[in-house]
Order: structure tokens, then C-alpha cells, then sequence
């Protein structure tokens, strides 16, 4: 290398040194520290806000201030706790300024690591709402500010790895603070006089993430949250609840795979370009106690942006509702969900079109007409749509509480109305396999319910002003109120059907849980009913006059089990029921209540046979307790019909001669039993019915008919009498119980 490169070379190296030792000199002759009180002031009138740092050092490598220890003070009416605080916050100044005229001139503002408390307030303001609202009180800047912020402008604005906490201000209660990490936000060419472009990201709580990018700016020197901005948001694993969409008074948990908006704020206006929430699995617990309408927001943030909303297109995507009751068990899951409201604005109706998949297949398809929404009750905005269910499976849909007993196949078309207020609903339903018990078997005969009702929307109240239920060419008619309170919903409703055919109803009955004897079957005649249905749907009760005419229960071989009794009645009475038992009428008061039955004012007539009259219940377990009294058509055949004393009488000797075939000694008793003949013949044959519906047990009571003679002859009738022969069979108990169909 020759001599003078080698010079050249060395004059350099020198130069550099030189600089080094200079700018690594500069802080020991600048006090950085002197400028910390400008800086606060100059922060603390651009913001509205007290700004404190701490120790001030200068960083000449980076080009910057290094502050400790800084904070924004909040808004005294929201805390006293600061709005802002980092343990370091870098001011990035213009040097030369700082070095030879000891000016401040900031080019850039980033901070590590900080924490930021916003807090909302009951009327829906916000702490951040006021920043920089007493800098445009005073309408021109300082020689500071001036000189700090060239053009009110700062040419970056970073946050890195930080935290804000989102809680509640004052006059709010029972509200969870919410905590978002890892927050990140770049600025670049800041300016509160124009708009300026930002990037922010931040963790959720329970593992979701945000993306934001857009525009923002001016800000508004008024209300900060009046700022305009322009923007496409990303979520990824939402959670509703943990990241404080939702409250937890609503009942509704779960996660949603991404949310996608894009979206700008004028500072009055909302407008919502795209909305696309995609996959969302959340569970819907319902309390169906009547809502209660929340406190409206009044400031701008709070409220107009909601209140001058404006969507063009808003999507939900392959999502999945599981909808529970609390009090109940059980769940009713909704898949392969798919929505879309378009034109969406805040004073008027948008279009909306629903589709999915029902619990246990079937389908959902809803259009119509829904809105403006209503922010404080959801269950107040405006409806009309139309609703079409295929294959809806009622005893798991989560409409009905489990144990109801309730189930069946349907499809439902439905018109429904809502001002907001009263609720209309009329439709069609046609329901196969229906099951209305719990220990009913599902019907043979499809049904069909045509129904209108009417629903307070804020009491949960509600009226069936019409329902006509079909089966075949039998119809019944419902009406009645409810209101839904809780886990269940209470009843109020009538049921009536008029000279109803009992062959159109027949194969009805079982899902009723009305089953007849086996290899038996009702066939023609009528039934007429006014049943009152109360309690809750869980646990209702039903109770009213029953009455059936000329019917009869073909398959029940009635006088094959009265063979016993065919001495009394001069063998008439298996030739006078044949195969099967011709009911003229049976009439009863019927009560229904936890599965056990009571019927009271039992009136049967049985043509061939007689008359049973009585009261009795059946436990929920099934067994029986019945008292009735029997009177057999023929007692009263012994004479002419023409002369009612002489029948009487003949009826009364035939008694006499049939009794004492069942006496040992045969007729030499016959005197007597003339009183105790008589009294069957006025009284009829008292028969009390225990044990179980599978195994009942029959015990006649004629003893307390007579006195004396006919007492002791009554007693051995019953319990049979000792004689040569020895003891006899109870021939009365096996021939009344073959009445009551004892096998």
C-alpha cells in the first residue's frame, strides 16, 4: 500500500474514532434529564391527562430519550389508578436540535411492555373518551407543543408486548375485568389533525387472537371514541364470554373458529361491509324467567354507534347451537347451522334466511323479515318470517323438558309475527308416533295440530286462542294460557271434543297411556270430554268428565267370565255379551296427577249384563283401590215385565234359589236367604278391587246387605261352609271376579 493511502486511510479511521468518542461524550455534557419536566408538560397538554416520567436518559445510538417509570393519569371520575403505565417508554428525538440548541423535537413515541385500564361506565362511557379534549379548549398549541410536535405530527407510535384491562366504572357492579396480552400497535405518521394508518394485534382471553389494520383519524378533540376509523378485524378462537362479548347473564359459553369484519366509523355512523362469522359451537342456557331490559347507553361510543348501525352483508357459517334449560337435564344440538341478514339498518327490517340440521336428523329452513334490534332485550325486536321443521323429533329438540313424556315425529309450518312487544304464531303441524305420557306408547295414527297463540314477549306470558287437534276424522279442540317462568313452563289449557268417534281415537289411546286388555280392541261409539289441563308441562294435571257411548271392547269375551254368575241370571248372560262387550254407556270423573289416577261418579252400563257404579284410584305404581256395587240385568227377570212388584218378587226367589245352590244343605237355607236376596236385588253386590293392574284382587261384601240369618248365609256364601263334604270354594268371589275380568 503506498504512503498516502495509507495517511488517507489512517485520517479516517481517526474521524471515526473521534465520533465515536464524541457522541459517546455527549451525554456526560448534556443533562437529558433537564428536558423531563418539558416533556411532561408538553405530553400532559396534548392529551388532557397528567403525564409523569421518571429518570430521562439519552441513547444517542438509537437516536432517542429513554424515560422510566412513565404514567398517564386517568380520568378522575372513572379512577385514581393510572390510564397508562410502562416501566420504559423510548421518545425518539431529532439530534441535532437536542445537541446544539437543546430542542425537543419528537419523532417517534414506543413503549414495552405497558399496562392500560379501560373502564366503562354505567351510562356506557368510556375512560379514553376525554383524551385531548382540554388541548382543543385552548384552541392553538403552546410554543412547546409547537416545537415538540413540527405540524402536530409524530412519525411513529409503537406498543409492544402489552396489557390492557378491561373493567368496569363507576356505578357498575358484578362486572368481571377481562385482561388482553401480548397487545401490539404500530402508528405510523401519527397526527391528531389527520387520518394516519395503525396495525394492532393482541391475545384474547382463553387462547383466541385479534388483527386489526385500517385508518384512523382525525381524532375527535371532543370525544376520543367519536374518532373515524376504517379497518378489517380478524378473530381467531373467540370466546365469547372470556373475551366480554357477552355477558354471563346471557347463558352463553363456547368458541368461535374466526370472525372476519370489515367495517368503518365516521364518528356517527357504523357501516359493516362484511361480517363472516365462521364455525361458531356455543351453548345456549336458557332460564325462561322473563328478561329483564338493560340500561341503555347514552354516549356516542355507547350508543350511536349501535343505533346508526348499518350491515351489508353479515354471515354465519357452518355453526353448532346446543341448547340446554337450567333446572333440566338434557341438551338439544342444532348442527350445520348457516345464516344470512342483509341491508341490515338500525330504524328498519332486514332480510334474514336460516338453515341447519335438527337434533337426531331432520331439518330447519327460516326466511322473513327481522328488525330494527333491539339492544337492550333481544327477545323485543321485531319478527315476521316463516318457519319450516322437517323430521323435528319433539322429545329432543329442547322445547320440551325431558321428563314431560312428550314425543313424535313432526313437520311444522309456521307463520310468526312480533312487533317487538306481542308475539303471533298460527301454523300446522303434523306429528307421527306421538307419545303424550310418560308411560304411553307411541300411536299407530299420525295426528295433526292447527294452532294460533299469542305471547307477551317481556312476561313470557302466553295465550292459545285456538288449537284444533285431528286424528283421522276425530277432532278435539285446546285453548288455554301459559307462562314460562324458570325451568317449566306453567299450563292453563282446556281440552274438548264433542261425540268424538272412538274408532278414529282408538289407536290413539296408548300414547294417551290408556291401555285396554290385552288381544282388545274399542269399536264404535262416541266419547265426549271437557278435561282442564294445569300444573306445568313437566308435571301436569288433568282432570274433568270422561263419557263414552255405545262402544264396545271387541276381543273381551265378557261372558265366558261371568259363567260363574250364569245360575243367577238364568244362563242369559253369556248369550247376551257373545265375543265381545257391548258398552251403552260409562260415564266419570277422571283425575290425572303424578301418574297416579283417581275417577270418582263411575257410571257403566253393560248391556246383557248390568250396571257398576263406584269411585277408586290407581297409584302410580299401579295399584288399585276401588269400591263398586254391581247390579245384574238378570236379578230382575224372575217375572213378567208387566207388573214391577211380581218381577221383583221373582227375581227375588230366583235369587233365593241360585244362592242356596251355592250353600251346602242346597235350598233347606232358601227361607233365610230371603233377606239377603232382597237386598242384593235393591242394593246391588258390593265388591271392593285391590292388588295391582297386572294381578287385581275382588272381594265381594254381601254380609253387610242382611242381619241375623241372611248375615250368617252371606258369610258362608263368601268364605264357603264346612259340611260333609268339607270346605267349599268361594263361588261368589270367583264369579265376581270373572265380572271384573280377573283371570
Amino acid at each position: 500500500m503506498s504512503r498516502p493511502a495509507r495517511l488517507v486511510l489512517i485520517g479516517v479511521g481517526a474521524l471515526i474514532a473521534l465520533i465515536i468518542i464524541v457522541v459517546a461524550a455527549v451525554p456526560l455534557f448534556l443533562n437529558t434529564d433537564s428536558f423531563r419536566t418539558r416533556i411532561e408538560n408538553t405530553l400532559t397538554e396534548s392529551l388532557g391527562r397528567k403525564v409523569t416520567i421518571g429518570k430521562l436518559d439519552l441513547s444517542v445510538w438509537s437516536g432517542g430519550l429513554v424515560a422510566e417509570n412513565a404514567t398517564v393519569a386517568d380520568d378522575p371520575r372513572f379512577s385514581t389508578a393510572p390510564f397508562i403505565q410502562a416501566a420504559s417508554v423510548k421518545i425518539g428525538v431529532e439530534m441535532l436540535p437536542l445537541i446544539f440548541h437543546k430542542q425537543v423535537v419528537i419523532e417517534g413515541i414506543s413503549m414495552q411492555s405497558p399496562k392500560i385500564q379501560l373502564l366503562r361506565a354505567a351510562d356506557g362511557t368510556w375512560n379514553y373518551s376525554t383524551i385531548g379534549s382540554a388541548a382543543s379548549k385552548q384552541g392553538t398549541q403552546t410554543a412547546e407543543q409547537k416545537e415538540a410536535f413540527p405540524n402536530l405530527t409524530v412519525g411513529e407510535v409503537n406498543i409492544a408486548n402489552g396489557q390492557i384491562t378491561v373493567g368496569a366504572g363507576p356505578g357498575v357492579s358484578g362486572t368481571t375485568n377481562r385482561v388482553y396480552e401480548q397487545v401490539n400497535l404500530a402508528v405510523k405518521d401519527f397526527a391528531f389533525t389527520k387520518a394516519f394508518p395503525f396495525t394492532a394485534s393482541a391475545n384474547l382471553p382463553a387462547g383466541g387472537s385479534v388483527s386489526l389494520k385500517g385508518n384512523a383519524g382525525p381524532i375527535n378533540a371532543a370525544d376520543a371514541s367519536a374518532t373515524p376509523f376504517s379497518g378489517n378485524l380478524e378473530i381467531k378462537h373467540l370466546d365469547p364470554l372470556a373475551a366480554g362479548f357477552v355477558e354471563a347473564s346471557d347463558g352463553i359459553t363456547g368458541t368461535v373458529d374466526s370472525l372476519v369484519l370489515d367495517a368503518s366509523w365516521s364518528g356517527t355512523q357504523m357501516h359493516v361491509s362484511k361480517l363472516i362469522v365462521d364455525t361458531p359451537k356455543l351453548t345456549v342456557v336458557r332460564t325462561n324467567a322473563p328478561k329483564q331490559p338493560k340500561p341503555a347507553d347514552t354516549n356516542a361510543e355507547g350508543s350511536s354507534m349501535l343505533n346508526n348501525l348499518s350491515v351489508d352483508d353479515a354471515q354465519i357459517k357452518n355453526g353448532t347451537l346446543t341448547l340446554a334449560t337450567a333446572g333440566q337435564t338434557g341438551t338439544a344440538v342444532y348442527s350445520q347451522l348457516n345464516a344470512q341478514l342483509t341491508n341490515v339498518s338500525s330504524k328498519s327490517s332486514s332480510p334474514f334466511t336460516v338453515s341447519g340440521q335438527l337434533p337426531n336428523g331432520g331439518s330447519l329452513s327460516a326466511n322473513g323479515n327481522v328488525g330494527p334490534f333491539n339492544q337492550a332485550n333481544n327477545a323485543s325486536t321485531p319478527l315476521d318470517g316463516q318457519i319450516t321443521l322437517k323430521h323435528f323429533e319433539i322429545g329432543t329438540a329442547g322445547i320440551l323438558p325431558p321428563d314431560a313424556g312428550i314425543a313424535g315425529m313432526a313437520d311444522l309450518q309456521a307463520k310468526v309475527q312480533s312487533n317487538g312487544q306481542t308475539l303471533n304464531a298460527n301454523g300446522t303441524v303434523q306429528v307421527a308416533g306421538i307419545k303424550l305420557a310418560k308411560d304411553g306408547v307411541p300411536s299407530a295414527k299420525p295426528v295433526q295440530l292447527q294452532f294460533t297463540l299469542t305471547q307477551n314477549e317481556q312476561a313470557m306470558t302466553g295465550e292459545v286462542q285456538q288449537a284444533v287437534l285431528t286424528v283421522g276424522s276425530a277432532v278435539v279442540n285446546l285453548s288455554g294460557t301459559y307462562q314460562t317462568s324458570g325451568p317449566s313452563t306453567a299450563i292453563n289449557l282446556k281440552v274438548v271434543g264433542n261425540g268424538v268417534s272412538i274408532n278414529e281415537l282408538e289407536a290413539f289411546l296408548p300414547a294417551l297411556g290408556v291401555h285396554l286388555p290385552q288381544g282388545s280392541r274399542l269399536q264404535g261409539g262416541t266419547v265426549t270430554t271437557a278435561l282442564a289441563v294445569t300444573g306445568s308441562t313437566a308435571a301436569p294435571i288433568i282432570s274433568g268428565p270422561v263419557k263414552l257411548n255405545n262402544t264396545q271392547l271387541a276381543g273381551f269375551d265378557l261372558g265366558s267370565k261371568l259363567s260363574a254368575l250364569s245360575k243367577f241370571t238364568g244362563g242369559r248372560i253369556g248369550t247376551a255379551t257373545g265375543p265381545g262387550t257391548t258398552i251403552r254407556s260409562l260415564s266419570m270423573n277422571v283425575r290425572e296427577e303424578g301418574g297416579a289416577i283417581r275417577t270418582d261418579n263411575i257410571a257403566l252400563d253393560v248391556a246383557g249384563v248390568g250396571t257398576a257404579t263406584g269411585a277408586g284410584s290407581v297409584s302410580a305404581g299401579g295399584a288399585l283401590n276401588y269400591n263398586v256395587v254391581l247390579k245384574l240385568t238378570g236379578l230382575t227377570a224372575g217375572a213378567p215385565a208387566s207388573s214391577g212388584s211380581q218381577a221383583s218378587a221373582g227375581g227375588a226367589a230366583g235369587l233365593v234359589g241360585a244362592l242356596s245352590g251355592f250353600i251346602p244343605g242346597g235350598a233347606a237355607g232358601a227361607g233365610g236367604l230371603g233377606a239377603l236376596a232382597g237386598g242384593v236385588l235393591k242394593a246391588g253386590i258390593p265388591v271392593a278391587i285391590g292388588g295391582t293392574t297386572s294381578n287385581p284382587t275382588f272381594s265381594p261384601n254381601i254380609a253387610g246387605l242382611a242381619t241375623g240369618v241372611g248375615a250368617s248365609a252371606a258369610k258362608g256364601l263368601l268364605n264357603g261352609q264346612k259340611g260333609t263334604n268339607g270346605p267349599q270354594a268361594n263361588p261368589l268371589g270367583n264369579a265376581l271376579g270373572g265380572l271384573l275380568g280377573r283371570h
